[in-house]
């Protein structure tokens, strides 16, 4: 199939991009403390510029220190931050990509604690997400942002910012004003459609009369606030048209808000969900719309395309992913692609997986937002390596030890590669998980690294195979915990339900277990018009799942009246249910059809005792080492590849 729609130039004013291809803003978490793009910073916007991104808008810029979003955030206040934001657009301009600069300033949603002053905005109301006392800005003041605007766009402008991006979106200054729920003044900037966009009329009119007639200026709109009485998508539409009659030369259509959410949205948004909405923009505005919304495939990017449902894609989280998305699409290596798959554990929820890993990365990328640091050299010598499991760790590890010259052979017991990542990606909206390991067994193929199926390695195996290298990767195996009436042949694991070894329809069925393999278990077995209850000791169920991710689970749990059971713990199993004890008394739960366990997972390493007598160098990864999360499993197998 031909992609040859997604590399055709387009104009936005007085620029000319090479492609469809658009990076939004996102905080990186790597920008330093005066304010200023770190190296890595650079590097990592770099990447995506050498990767065949036609438009790279880094990250939300300060036009004020008093409006800042996080205490790092990258300043547009003074000429002194211009030979730092200089060496960033060189460095982008170098590897083919054009840059705008998001002119940003938080408004109500500043916190004292970054900018020392108490917050302000076009009204004297609280933002829902920090509760800090907020007064209102004066006439005089409202004017005096306006021409900080302009300043800052002026000083972007002379750093080599090819254009400027009005953010009037997610909740920020220029989005409160045009919103319902924050903007209550009652002088020209409040009231009617006109007088709230009033702010984002004279933002423009003093950006370009600062910076020129054809220097672009495009502004970015949420065309849901999901936030009760703000902005809807009838409204977007109304500013988007005004916004094309007072100039602007692009709209960038986004979603959501800090306060209402869904800004960054987790796997339950469907890949596109924002497309409808810059449809329904394309037909009323004859400027440039550029869509934005969990898009992170080719084919989809080039339905968009096709359909004339947007002029341009932005790629958020996917650029995360894969800074090469451009270029595999491109030259026909989409089976390359690694695609993001709205786990959100690296990306948005920024925790490490050691010291010193810190900013912005990615679960099934561990190499993004490394790129200053993490590099995949030659191996100085070249060895003979046997990895044991071709599960999510055992195939990063295979694929760029190959690709450093090792020989690289994989050896897995079942007939198919992914271990319990495949079970992760069969409860609803996970199914990309299936695509990584997809991209990573390609890898290993272009790369060298033989992945042999059906084989299982034992002592007997190594024995009669020469390796200078051994790497456990087996994986994990569900936790069957001592609990009297527990018959380890006879019980129903969730492990074996999402592996379609069980099938259970239509019957009452108490899971015991809350972790997220229970409750997405539970998710899965109501698709089968089942009636599930979940029951555990814990107080918060799912409690390790990524928190946005978790209120909509529960949600979505909640709505198929799943019954929940925290603070219960198991005494007893029985054929039809169990005795519990609840508050220091003991329960009887019984008449179910089936009771299942998802109670957790502890490692597999069945070469532990020997391995070390068959190779010089040994090593465990992931679960095989202990049970966690994939990100670690991943975040480990690329570490060590890089190191042997």
């Amino acid at each position: 199939m031909s992609f040859d729609n997604i590399f055709e130039p387009i104009q936005i004013g007085g620029v000319t991009l090479k492609n469809r291809l658009v990076m939004p803003a996102m905080d990186s978490g790597t920008t330093t403390e005066e304010h200023k793009f770190s190296e890595q910073s650079i590097a990592y916007f770099s990447a995506r510029a050498k990767g065949g991104f036609a438009l790279i808008i880094p990250e939300y810029m300060a036009i004020s220190p008093y409006g800042v979003g996080n205490a790092k955030e990258v300043g547009l206040w003074d000429e002194s931050f211009i030979p730092n934001l200089k060496k960033y657009t060189d460095a982008v301009h170098k590897n083919g990509a054009k840059t705008f600069a998001q002119l940003h300033h938080s408004g109500m949603m500043c916190v004292e604690k970054n900018t020392g002053v108490q917050p302000a905005g076009p009204s004297a109301i609280a933002a829902i997400n920090y509760l800090e006392k907020v007064r209102e800005y004066s006439n005089e003041e409202v004017y005096e942002l306006i021409s900080m605007y302009g300043k800052a766009a002026r000083i972007a402008q002379k750093a080599g910012f090819d254009g400027i991006e009005m953010h009037a979106a997610h909740g920020y200054l220029g989005a409160q004003f045009l919103s319902k729920f924050t903007n209550k003044r009652v002088d020209e900037f409040g009231g009617s459609y006109e007088n709230r966009f009033r702010f984002v009329e004279y933002c423009y009119q003093e950006i370009r009369k600062v910076c020129g007639k054809d220097y672009p200026i495009i502004l970015r709109l949420s065309a849901d606030e999901f936030l009760d009485a703000g902005s809807s998508v009838e409204d977007a539409l109304i500013y988007a048209k005004m916004a094309e009659d007072t100039g602007y030369d692009a709209i960038h259509l986004s979603t959501g808000t800090g306060m209402g959410g869904n800004i960054v949205t987790p796997q339950y948004f469907s890949p596109g969900f924002n497309v409808p909405y810059s449809e329904r923009l394309k037909s009323i505005v004859k400027i440039p719309v550029i869509t934005v919304g969990r898009i992170n495939d080719p084919y989809l990017v080039k339905e968009i395309l096709d359909t004339g449902r947007a002029d341009m894609v932005s790629l958020g989280r996917q650029s995360v992913c894969d800074p090469e998305f451009p270029n595999k699409t491109k030259e026909g290596r989409t089976d390359e692609i690694f695609s993001c798959t709205g786990c959100m554990q690296r990306c948005y929820y920024s925790g490490g997986c050691e010291e010193g890993d810190t900013g912005i990365s990615c679960m099934i990328n561990p190499f993004s937002g490394k790129e200053y640091k993490w590099q995949i050299e030659p191996a100085e010598m070249k060895k003979k390596i046997i990895i044991v499991g071709a599960g999510p760790a055992g195939l990063e590890a295979a694929w760029i030890l190959a690709k450093r010259g090792h020989e690289v052979d994989v050896y897995e017991k079942n007939s198919t590669a992914g271990g319990t990542f495949r079970l992760a990606a069969v409860p609803p909206k996970k199914q990309d998980l299936g695509k990584t390991i997809f991209t990573y067994t390609t890898l290993c193929k272009k790369y060298g690294a033989n992945i042999h199926y059906n084989t299982e390695v034992n002592e007997e195996f190594l024995k009669n195979h020469k390796q200078d290298v051994i790497i456990t990767a087996t994986g994990c195996q569900p936790l069957v915990p001592r609990i009297p009436g527990v018959d380890p042949e006879k019980i129903i694991k969730a492990n074996d339900i999402l592996a379609g070894k069980e099938i259970v329809a239509n019957k009452k069925v108490l899971i015991i277990g809350g972790g997220l393999v229970g409750c997405e278990t539970g998710e899965f077995l109501n698709i089968y018009h089942n009636d599930v209850s979940i029951i555990d000791m814990v107080p918060k169920f799912a409690k390790d799942c990524i928190p946005r991710s978790r209120v909509v689970l529960m949600k979505r749990l909640e709505n198929e009246n799943t019954k929940m059971y925290p603070d219960t713990k198991v005494i007893e199993v029985m054929e039809d249910g169990i005795l519990a004890e609840r508050n220091g008394e003991k329960v009887l739960m019984d008449g179910y059809d089936a009771v299942v366990m998802a109670l957790g997972a502890r490692n597999y390493n069945p070469i532990e005792g020997y391995a070390e007598n068959y190779a010089k160098e040994v090593y465990t990864i992931g679960d095989a080492a202990r049970a966690r999360d994939a990100k670690m499993a991943i975040y480990e197998a690329a570490k060590l590849g890089m190191q042997i």
